[in-house]
Protein backbone atom coordinates (compact mmCIF):
# COMPACT_ATOMS: atom_id res chain seq x y z
CA UNK A 1 0.00 0.00 0.00
CA UNK A 2 1.31 3.55 -1.23
CA UNK A 3 2.36 5.79 1.77
CA UNK A 4 -0.53 8.46 0.76
CA UNK A 5 -3.05 5.48 0.90
CA UNK A 6 -1.79 4.45 4.29
CA UNK A 7 -2.13 8.31 5.65
CA UNK A 8 -5.36 8.89 4.12
CA UNK A 9 -7.00 5.30 5.64
CA UNK A 10 -5.64 6.20 8.91
CA UNK A 11 -6.40 9.98 9.20
CA UNK A 12 -9.58 9.00 8.35
CA UNK A 13 -10.07 6.43 11.23
CA UNK A 14 -8.77 9.50 13.50
CA UNK A 15 -11.48 11.62 11.77
CA UNK A 16 -14.32 8.37 12.82
CA UNK A 17 -12.70 8.34 16.23
CA UNK A 18 -13.20 12.19 16.98
CA UNK A 19 -16.36 12.70 15.64
CA UNK A 20 -18.05 10.01 17.97
CA UNK A 21 -15.60 11.37 20.68
CA UNK A 22 -18.31 14.96 20.21
CA UNK A 23 -20.99 12.60 19.53
CA UNK A 24 -20.79 10.16 22.69
CA UNK A 25 -21.01 11.37 26.29
CA UNK A 26 -23.56 11.27 29.06
CA UNK A 27 -25.79 13.95 27.02
CA UNK A 28 -25.83 12.81 23.74
CA UNK A 29 -25.39 15.03 20.58
CA UNK A 30 -26.39 14.27 17.51
CA UNK A 31 -25.08 14.83 13.82
CA UNK A 32 -27.99 17.56 13.41
CA UNK A 33 -27.09 19.10 16.19
CA UNK A 34 -23.58 19.80 15.86
CA UNK A 35 -24.16 21.41 12.71
CA UNK A 36 -26.59 23.68 13.54
CA UNK A 37 -24.72 24.49 16.48
CA UNK A 38 -21.75 25.16 13.78
CA UNK A 39 -23.99 27.04 12.31
CA UNK A 40 -25.01 29.24 14.78
CA UNK A 41 -28.94 28.39 15.11
CA UNK A 42 -28.19 26.62 18.68
CA UNK A 43 -26.75 29.03 20.42
CA UNK A 44 -26.64 29.86 24.33
CA UNK A 45 -28.69 26.03 24.48
CA UNK A 46 -27.46 23.55 25.97
CA UNK A 47 -26.19 21.71 23.20
CA UNK A 48 -23.87 24.15 22.69
CA UNK A 49 -22.64 24.85 25.66
CA UNK A 50 -21.89 21.14 25.87
CA UNK A 51 -20.22 21.18 22.71
CA UNK A 52 -17.88 23.80 22.53
CA UNK A 53 -17.45 24.01 26.81
CA UNK A 54 -16.95 20.12 27.39
CA UNK A 55 -17.08 17.58 24.09
CA UNK A 56 -15.08 20.02 21.46
CA UNK A 57 -12.22 20.56 24.39
CA UNK A 58 -12.05 17.18 25.88
CA UNK A 59 -11.71 15.50 22.28
CA UNK A 60 -9.05 18.12 21.09
CA UNK A 61 -6.66 17.45 24.28
CA UNK A 62 -7.35 13.79 23.96
CA UNK A 63 -6.19 14.04 20.24
CA UNK A 64 -3.09 15.98 21.35
CA UNK A 65 -1.77 13.46 23.80
CA UNK A 66 -2.83 10.25 22.21
CA UNK A 67 -0.28 11.82 19.02
CA UNK A 68 2.24 13.10 21.78
CA UNK A 69 2.55 10.24 23.49
CA UNK A 70 2.36 7.59 20.44
CA UNK A 71 5.49 9.70 19.21
CA UNK A 72 7.05 9.80 21.90
CA UNK A 73 6.92 6.50 22.17
CA UNK A 74 8.41 5.41 18.82
CA UNK A 75 11.23 8.04 19.00
CA UNK A 76 12.38 6.46 22.28
CA UNK A 77 11.89 2.70 20.92
CA UNK A 78 14.03 4.05 18.02
CA UNK A 79 16.90 5.80 19.83
CA UNK A 80 17.79 2.83 22.14
CA UNK A 81 16.99 -0.42 19.65
CA UNK A 82 14.20 -1.56 21.93
CA UNK A 83 10.95 -2.72 20.66
CA UNK A 84 9.43 -2.63 24.43
CA UNK A 85 11.03 1.11 25.78
CA UNK A 86 8.33 3.42 26.45
CA UNK A 87 7.63 6.57 28.54
CA UNK A 88 5.77 3.99 30.94
CA UNK A 89 8.67 1.34 30.49
CA UNK A 90 11.89 4.12 30.96
CA UNK A 91 10.02 5.71 34.14
CA UNK A 92 9.66 8.84 32.14
CA UNK A 93 5.72 9.35 33.34
CA UNK A 94 6.72 8.22 36.39
CA UNK A 95 9.11 11.47 36.97
CA UNK A 96 7.45 13.55 35.04
CA UNK A 97 4.38 12.56 37.71
CA UNK A 98 7.25 13.54 40.67
CA UNK A 99 7.55 16.56 38.63
CA UNK A 100 4.14 17.89 38.65
CA UNK A 101 3.70 16.58 41.99
CA UNK A 102 6.01 18.24 43.85
CA UNK A 103 5.24 21.63 41.86
CA UNK A 104 1.63 20.96 43.21
CA UNK A 105 2.69 20.14 46.83
CA UNK A 106 5.38 22.70 47.00
CA UNK A 107 5.12 25.61 44.54
CA UNK A 108 1.32 25.72 44.33
CA UNK A 109 1.99 25.39 40.93
CA UNK A 110 -0.01 26.31 38.02
CA UNK A 111 0.17 24.76 34.73
CA UNK A 112 3.72 26.31 33.44
CA UNK A 113 5.14 25.46 36.74
CA UNK A 114 3.34 21.79 36.91
CA UNK A 115 4.86 21.58 32.97
CA UNK A 116 8.62 22.57 33.80
CA UNK A 117 8.73 20.61 36.91
CA UNK A 118 7.13 17.25 34.87
CA UNK A 119 9.60 18.11 32.09
CA UNK A 120 12.85 18.03 34.25
CA UNK A 121 11.29 15.15 36.05
CA UNK A 122 10.66 13.03 33.15
CA UNK A 123 14.80 14.12 31.63
CA UNK A 124 16.03 13.08 35.52
CA UNK A 125 14.13 9.74 35.25
CA UNK A 126 15.51 9.19 31.40
CA UNK A 127 19.07 9.97 32.76
CA UNK A 128 19.33 7.56 35.89
CA UNK A 129 17.48 4.63 33.67
CA UNK A 130 20.76 4.93 31.16
CA UNK A 131 22.98 5.06 34.21
CA UNK A 132 21.52 1.97 35.52
CA UNK A 133 22.04 0.17 31.97
CA UNK A 134 25.19 1.44 31.74
CA UNK A 135 25.94 0.18 35.25
CA UNK A 136 23.97 -3.25 34.69
CA UNK A 137 25.87 -3.83 31.40
CA UNK A 138 25.53 -7.11 29.45
CA UNK A 139 22.79 -7.69 26.96
CA UNK A 140 21.86 -3.80 25.76
CA UNK A 141 18.10 -4.66 24.99
CA UNK A 142 17.26 -6.46 28.63
CA UNK A 143 19.55 -3.85 30.40
CA UNK A 144 17.57 -0.79 29.97
CA UNK A 145 14.53 -2.76 30.49
CA UNK A 146 15.84 -3.70 34.12
CA UNK A 147 16.73 -0.05 34.23
CA UNK A 148 13.33 0.94 33.63
CA UNK A 149 11.78 -0.94 35.66
CA UNK A 150 14.34 -0.29 38.74
CA UNK A 151 13.83 3.37 37.86
CA UNK A 152 9.84 3.26 38.00
CA UNK A 153 9.85 1.57 41.08
CA UNK A 154 11.46 4.62 42.32
CA UNK A 155 9.82 7.05 40.64
CA UNK A 156 6.41 5.07 42.32
CA UNK A 157 8.11 5.24 45.95
CA UNK A 158 8.78 9.13 45.33
CA UNK A 159 4.52 9.57 44.82
CA UNK A 160 3.85 7.55 47.43
CA UNK A 161 6.11 8.94 49.85
CA UNK A 162 4.86 12.49 48.45
CA UNK A 163 0.86 11.36 48.85
CA UNK A 164 2.16 11.00 52.57
CA UNK A 165 2.81 14.91 52.74
CA UNK A 166 -0.36 15.90 50.85
CA UNK A 167 -3.36 17.24 52.71
CA UNK A 168 -5.86 14.04 52.81
CA UNK A 169 -8.82 16.22 52.87
CA UNK A 170 -8.11 18.80 49.58
CA UNK A 171 -4.89 17.33 47.65
CA UNK A 172 -4.86 13.40 48.43
CA UNK A 173 -7.80 12.65 46.35
CA UNK A 174 -6.49 15.00 43.86
CA UNK A 175 -3.66 13.54 42.99
CA UNK A 176 -5.06 9.93 43.28
CA UNK A 177 -7.48 10.52 40.43
CA UNK A 178 -5.19 12.26 38.77
CA UNK A 179 -2.69 9.62 38.52
CA UNK A 180 -5.22 7.32 37.13
CA UNK A 181 -5.57 9.88 34.26
CA UNK A 182 -8.29 11.39 33.11
CA UNK A 183 -9.45 14.51 30.40
CA UNK A 184 -12.56 14.82 32.79
CA UNK A 185 -11.55 18.26 33.51
CA UNK A 186 -10.27 19.77 30.71
CA UNK A 187 -11.05 23.58 30.13
CA UNK A 188 -9.31 26.30 27.45
CA UNK A 189 -6.30 26.99 29.53
CA UNK A 190 -5.30 23.66 29.96
CA UNK A 191 -6.01 22.86 26.23
CA UNK A 192 -3.74 25.76 25.12
CA UNK A 193 -0.89 24.50 28.05
CA UNK A 194 -0.93 21.17 26.24
CA UNK A 195 -0.83 22.33 22.46
CA UNK A 196 1.69 25.24 22.42
CA UNK A 197 4.82 22.49 23.08
CA UNK A 198 3.11 19.68 21.74
CA UNK A 199 1.69 21.20 18.27
CA UNK A 200 5.70 22.67 17.73
CA UNK A 201 7.25 19.51 18.70
CA UNK A 202 4.61 17.29 16.74
CA UNK A 203 6.03 19.61 13.77
CA UNK A 204 9.71 19.68 14.48
CA UNK A 205 9.40 16.07 14.92
CA UNK A 206 8.25 15.35 11.28
CA UNK A 207 10.18 18.14 9.71
CA UNK A 208 13.41 15.50 11.56
CA UNK A 209 12.06 12.57 10.34
CA UNK A 210 14.56 11.83 7.72
CA UNK A 211 17.48 12.36 10.22
CA UNK A 212 15.66 10.98 13.30
CA UNK A 213 15.74 7.74 10.83
CA UNK A 214 20.05 7.52 11.95
CA UNK A 215 18.82 6.46 15.31
CA UNK A 216 18.48 3.27 13.70
CA UNK A 217 21.93 2.69 13.06
CA UNK A 218 24.63 2.78 15.83
CA UNK A 219 27.15 5.35 16.94
CA UNK A 220 30.06 4.18 14.56
CA UNK A 221 27.93 3.58 11.74
CA UNK A 222 26.28 6.70 12.17
CA UNK A 223 29.60 8.98 12.22
CA UNK A 224 30.69 7.32 9.61
CA UNK A 225 27.65 9.12 7.62
CA UNK A 226 28.36 12.20 8.68
CA UNK A 227 25.84 11.99 11.83
CA UNK A 228 26.75 13.87 15.21
CA UNK A 229 25.07 11.00 16.92
CA UNK A 230 25.61 12.36 20.44
CA UNK A 231 23.16 15.56 19.26
CA UNK A 232 20.71 13.58 17.43
CA UNK A 233 20.13 11.44 20.70
CA UNK A 234 19.82 14.70 22.87
CA UNK A 235 17.09 16.56 20.51
CA UNK A 236 15.16 13.09 20.14
CA UNK A 237 15.79 12.23 24.22
CA UNK A 238 14.35 16.21 24.82
CA UNK A 239 11.53 16.16 22.37
CA UNK A 240 10.10 13.02 23.23
CA UNK A 241 10.36 14.03 27.13
CA UNK A 242 8.40 17.08 26.09
CA UNK A 243 5.89 15.41 24.89
CA UNK A 244 5.20 13.02 27.92
CA UNK A 245 5.34 16.04 30.31
CA UNK A 246 3.04 18.29 28.82
CA UNK A 247 0.58 15.04 28.57
CA UNK A 248 1.15 14.40 32.44
CA UNK A 249 1.02 17.57 33.47
CA UNK A 250 -2.73 17.88 32.55
CA UNK A 251 -4.32 14.79 32.28
CA UNK A 252 -1.96 12.61 34.60
CA UNK A 253 -0.56 9.26 33.74
CA UNK A 254 -1.76 7.53 30.94
CA UNK A 255 -0.60 4.37 29.84
CA UNK A 256 0.67 2.05 27.14
CA UNK A 257 -0.32 4.44 24.16
CA UNK A 258 3.45 5.32 23.67
CA UNK A 259 4.18 1.27 23.79
CA UNK A 260 1.50 -0.04 21.69
CA UNK A 261 1.08 2.37 18.81
CA UNK A 262 4.13 1.52 17.16
CA UNK A 263 2.72 -2.21 17.32
CA UNK A 264 -0.11 -1.25 15.62
CA UNK A 265 1.76 0.08 13.17
CA UNK A 266 4.17 -2.44 12.50
CA UNK A 267 0.98 -5.11 12.45
CA UNK A 268 -1.11 -2.79 10.23
CA UNK A 269 1.18 -1.60 7.84
CA UNK A 270 4.49 -2.76 6.47
CA UNK A 271 6.16 0.90 7.03
CA UNK A 272 9.44 2.67 6.64
CA UNK A 273 10.79 4.61 9.76
CA UNK A 274 9.33 7.96 8.29
CA UNK A 275 5.81 6.32 7.27
CA UNK A 276 6.16 4.44 10.84
CA UNK A 277 6.77 7.87 12.99
CA UNK A 278 4.04 9.84 10.57
CA UNK A 279 1.21 6.62 10.82
CA UNK A 280 1.84 6.68 14.79
CA UNK A 281 0.28 9.78 15.39
CA UNK A 282 -3.24 9.58 13.86
CA UNK A 283 -2.93 5.20 15.12
CA UNK A 284 -2.09 6.49 18.92
CA UNK A 285 -4.68 9.23 18.94
CA UNK A 286 -7.97 7.18 17.61
CA UNK A 287 -7.18 4.42 20.14
CA UNK A 288 -7.06 7.06 23.24
CA UNK A 289 -10.30 8.57 21.55
CA UNK A 290 -11.62 5.13 21.83
CA UNK A 291 -10.71 4.47 25.12
CA UNK A 292 -12.13 8.46 26.37
CA UNK A 293 -15.21 7.09 24.62
CA UNK A 294 -15.26 3.81 26.43
CA UNK A 295 -14.63 5.70 29.67
CA UNK A 296 -17.42 7.68 30.46
CA UNK A 297 -19.86 5.72 28.62
CA UNK A 298 -19.56 2.29 29.93
CA UNK A 299 -20.77 3.39 33.74
CA UNK A 300 -22.49 5.73 35.49
CA UNK A 301 -19.06 7.01 37.07
CA UNK A 302 -16.45 7.87 34.49
CA UNK A 303 -13.43 5.33 34.91
CA UNK A 304 -9.72 6.40 34.91
CA UNK A 305 -8.59 6.61 31.00
CA UNK A 306 -5.45 4.35 31.89
CA UNK A 307 -7.58 1.26 33.62
CA UNK A 308 -8.60 0.86 29.79
CA UNK A 309 -5.84 1.86 28.20
CA UNK A 310 -3.76 -0.61 30.14
CA UNK A 311 -5.91 -3.37 29.55
CA UNK A 312 -7.02 -2.99 25.84
CA UNK A 313 -3.21 -2.05 25.43
CA UNK A 314 -1.75 -5.69 27.01
CA UNK A 315 -4.98 -7.82 25.35
CA UNK A 316 -3.71 -6.18 21.93
CA UNK A 317 0.38 -6.03 22.66
CA UNK A 318 -0.07 -10.25 23.80
CA UNK A 319 -2.36 -10.50 20.85
CA UNK A 320 0.63 -8.41 18.06
CA UNK A 321 3.12 -10.58 19.75
CA UNK A 322 1.67 -14.07 19.10
CA UNK A 323 1.03 -12.88 15.66
CA UNK A 324 4.62 -11.94 14.62
CA UNK A 325 5.71 -14.85 16.16
CA UNK A 326 3.04 -17.03 14.41
CA UNK A 327 4.63 -15.45 11.30
CA UNK A 328 8.22 -15.92 12.12
CA UNK A 329 7.45 -19.34 12.46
Amino acid sequence: MKTSKKLALSYLVLLLCFLLSLLLGRYPLSIGDIINILLGKDSGSMSANVFYNIRLLRSAEVLLAGMALSLAGYLYQSAFHNALVSPDTLGVSGGASVGAIVAILFFEGGFLTRQIFSFFGGILAVLLSLLLAKLIGENRRMSLLLSGVICEALMNSLIMALKYFADPMTQLAVIDYWLMGSFSLINRSKLLSTAVPVIPAIIICILMRHRFKALLLNEEEGASLGVRMPLLYLACIVLSTLLTASVVSVSGIVSWIGLLAPHIVSVLFRSSFEETLCLSLPIGASFLLIADILSRTLSAAEIPVSILTSFLGAILLFIFLFLKRRKAL
